[in-house]
């Protein structure tokens, strides 16, 4: 299993990166795409992709760095790179409302046009498990939005069997440990220093307390602030012994 990071920053393009966004990739299987933020079809462009590489997108909740670009994927399939094949979006309770009221926002006399392929959207709440495109995901109540949002921490079983765990947006949480408990790789946020930095991972306390005891084999930290990305190599130098901890970074490939 193979995971391209297309964009490794915050809300706010902390350090000139792109929205969080990674592509997984596992043998003969489609690609799939977790997170599809605003800047995300750029980010496939940079990487040398096409919107037709990928057979799925992953969501693990509706805040715009999240979500905001799937209008774009939708219109390129329908006059750009042109998609023939299913697309199938997979996210968090009030994916569809919420894409149907956005697009319908950018692209009105284009939104309700026919596509030259099928859209499958289905929404998954916390504690559901449902397969696409080859892969196993699991979902896991995430603590980032206040009801009736249901943001998601994912669990992803790849056909060779490997596992791939996403934090999204998320506080310190069952939700979070759950995902990640014996996974080979866990890609999770640290979106500040220390708090305040909203209802989210920071490297004090949160990552100095829980390294070594997240569950997961590898730790790749994403979603970051310029302020985290500026101060990467004194927390390298603070990680235990024994910790395989990496930061993330756009155009980043991991085999897994």
């Amino acid at each position: 299993m193979d995971l391209l990071v297309l964009g490794s920053s915050d809300a706010f393009n902390g350090a000139g990166r792109c929205h969080a966004s990674y592509v997984v990739q596992d043998g003969d299987a489609p690609s799939i795409v977790i997170d599809f933020g605003a800047t995300t079809l750029f980010a496939m462009r940079r990487a040398g992709m096409v919107g037709t590489d990928i057979g799925a997108v992953l969501i693990t909740h509706l805040h715009g760095d999240h979500f905001g670009g799937l209008p774009f994927l939708l219109l390129d399939g329908m006059y750009h790179d042109v998609r023939t094949t299913p697309l199938h979006l997979v996210g968090a309770v009030g994916l569809e409302k919420r894409l149907t009221a956005l697009f319908d926002a950018l692209y009105t006399d284009v939104s309700q046009r026919p596509r030259p392929y099928d859209t499958h959207i289905a929404e998954i709440a916390p504690g559901a498990v449902t397969e696409v495109a080859g892969y196993r995901v699991e979902a896991f109540a995430a603590e980032h939005m206040d009801p009736p949002e249901m943001p998601l921490c994912l669990r992803i079983t790849g056909p060779s069997g490997k596992v791939i765990a996403f934090s999204g947006d998320t506080e310190e949480c069952p939700g979070f440990y759950e995902a990640a408990r014996g996974a080979d790789l866990l890609v999770a946020e640290c979106t500040g220093l220390r708090p305040p930095c909203g209802r989210h991972m920071a490297w004090n306390p949160n990552w100095r307390e829980i390294l070594g005891r997240g569950g997961a084999r590898r730790i790749l930290l994403s979603h970051l602030s310029r302020e985290v990305r500026e101060q990467i190599p004194a927390l390298l130098a603070e990680c235990p012994p024994g910790i395989e901890l990496f930061f993330a970074d756009d155009l980043l490939r991991v085999v897994v």
